[in-house]
Order: structure tokens, then C-alpha cells, then sequence
């Protein structure tokens, strides 16, 4: 048993008693981990195991199965999160893209702060659109699929005017270079530099025209559906509502 700074990512019923807790942990990065005992009996895991919550936790089970959860400790609960619905939707989605983009046991302490310190934020209500461009693009970087925004995949020019976003490969290509290519998203050079400018100096510091904002979401959310092989649920769901 070992004890772990993690945060509660999703919760599901298995059995008549058991939860199966998801979360992304100092340690092994995203884990799960069954709470025996823990839908018949709340008094051990009263208002710990819910998703936002981060915690410290003692985890049993070092093989490629199920892990134990034995004891949860709350560092900070979150609980405003959920003060309001757009704030709910916009922490699952932070929530969501850590599940989707990455591996089980894969420690990565970067991202566990990239999540903590994105969840305060929309706590906070402090957490403007540039903000979750900028946690894509870190979280994107992170796991090894940062887009090359910088110039042509191809020819190594610089990018002017209209440019294309070519999925398979990661990266943007000319207009003298793009070759039709259907799994593409076609941007404009601004955008990509708009981007990379937000991993250089910080979201805080920076304001997006509209068109760059368009852009810059569909080109990323776009290249994270690709990667992850299913589209974003929660971002479905902000559409639906007419609140993305």
C-alpha cells in the first residue's frame, strides 16, 4: 500500500456495494481502483469519492488489474465546481480530455498539476476561453502530441494566410504543399501562432479575436477527437446546450 496525491476523475457501480473510482494519481498517473464496501457503507468515503475531488488516497495493488482504494484524504474538495452548470460542464471536460488522452499507469506528474491548478481556475470563475485552449495545447504536449504550428510539415516555409491542419500527421502544411487531404482542418496562419503564443507566454496574457477563437477550437478539439478515437463527450453535451 502506498499513499498518493490523485484527482477523482469518474465513479461507477460495480455490484451491490462496490465503486470503481478513476483518477489521476501523482504516482501511476490515471488509475482504477475499486472502494469495497463503499455504496452500502459512506461513512469511510463520506464525500471523497466524487469526481473534481482532490485528494490524497492509499492505493493497494501494484499488478495490471484493479487497484484498492483503502483511505481517502481530502487536500481540497472543489465543491464550487458545482455551484453552477456551466462550471460543472467546464471542469468534466478538463476532466474528460485527461481520460481520453491518457494511458493507464503511465506516471506524469505535469499533468496532475495541469489539472488541479485548470480546476481552480473554473472554481474561481476565472477560467476564460484562451485558458482552455491553453490546457489542450499543454495537455497535448504533455503526452507527446503537441501540433507543430510553427511552419509547413512539409517544405519548412512559413505559414501566410490560409493553411491546413493535417490530422494523421500532427501538423500544418502550405497552401503550395496541401495535397487535398480529407483528414484536414483548414486554419489561418494567425491562429497558429496565436496558439504556440500561448504556451510561450501564458493564456493570462493574451485575448483571442473571434475568428482566431473559432479556429483555434475546432483545429484542437478536431486533432484531441482524432487522438483519442471518440469524440468529446461533454463538449457534445455544452453544444446541445447551446453553451460551448
Amino acid at each position: 500500500m502506498k499513499w498518493t496525491e490523485a484527482v477523482v476523475i469518474h465513479l461507477q457501480e460495480w455490484g451491490e456495494s462496490d465503486l470503481i473510482v478513476e483518477a489521476f494519481t501523482r504516482r501511476w498517473g490515471r488509475v482504477k481502483a475499486v472502494a469495497k464496501g463503499a455504496k452500502r457503507s459512506r461513512r469511510r468515503f463520506m464525500n471523497k469519492l466524487e469526481p473534481f475531488r482532490h485528494l490524497r488516497v492509499l492505493l493497494d495493488g501494484e499488478g495490471k488489474g484493479l487497484m484498492r482504494v483503502d483511505q481517502a484524504d481530502i487536500i481540497y474538495p472543489f465543491f464550487h465546481i458545482s455551484d453552477e452548470l456551466i462550471k460543472t460542464l467546464q471542469g468534466f471536460y478538463l476532466l474528460e480530455l485527461v481520460q481520453m488522452m491518457t494511458p493507464l499507469r503511465d506516471p506524469n506528474p505535469e499533468i496532475l498539476d495541469l489539472l488541479i491548478g485548470s480546476l481552480r481556475a473554473v472554481e474561481e470563475g476565472k477560467m476564460r476561453e484562451e485558458g482552455f485552449r491553453a490546457y489542450e495545447m499543454r495537455l497535448l504536449e504533455l503526452v507527446g502530441y503537441r501540433p507543430r504550428l510553427r511552419e509547413c510539415l512539409r517544405c519548412g516555409g512559413g505559414l501566410q494566410g490560409k493553411v491546413w491542419f493535417l490530422l494523421e500527421r500532427g501538423g500544418v502544411v502550405c497552401r503550395d504543399c496541401y495535397r487535398g487531404e480529407e483528414k484536414a482542418v483548414p486554419v489561418s496562419a494567425s491562429t497558429c501562432a496565436s496558439l504556440e503564443g500561448l504556451l510561450e507566454v501564458g493564456w493570462q496574457k493574451v485575448s483571442f479575436p473571434r475568428e482566431v477563437m473559432s479556429e483555434s477550437r475546432r483545429l484542437l478539439s478536431s486533432f484531441i477527437e482524432y487522438q483519442g478515437g471518440r469524440g468529446i463527450r461533454t463538449l457534445e453535451v455544452m453544444k446541445e446546450m447551446g453553451i460551448s
